[in-house]
């Protein structure tokens, strides 16, 4: 459950890479792509991932000004992992709603 594959080719997307993915965006956005790309992921795989993983224009303002601990957890009714904006958020929205 934790790889997925963007298309019918090239490298598979991990917790480790959705977690360098999240990081990226919000620290240094350009490093991560080079180190991303170097690992065969194209820059919309990537961009794509990154909408898949809820990485909105909206969501990263709102994590620049916060600055919350940001990282992928997975839903405590579901089992499915979601983008959290802290420990406390522990519910994916599916569930919450």
């Amino acid at each position: 459950m934790l790889e997925e594959q963007d298309g019918a080719e090239g490298p598979k997307f991990s917790a480790a890479i959705d977690n360098a993915i999240i990081k990226g965006f919000i620290n240094d956005r350009a490093s991560m792509f080079k180190k991303l790309k170097a690992k065969g992921f194209t820059k919309n795989a990537i961009l794509d991932r990154a909408k898949h993983l809820g990485l909105s224009d909206q969501f990263l303002k709102w994590c620049n000004i916060g600055n919350p601990n940001v990282a992928l957890r997975t839903c405590l009714q579901c089992g499915k992992r979601f983008l959290s904006v802290g420990i406390q958020n522990r519910l994916c929205g599916n569930c919450k709603d």
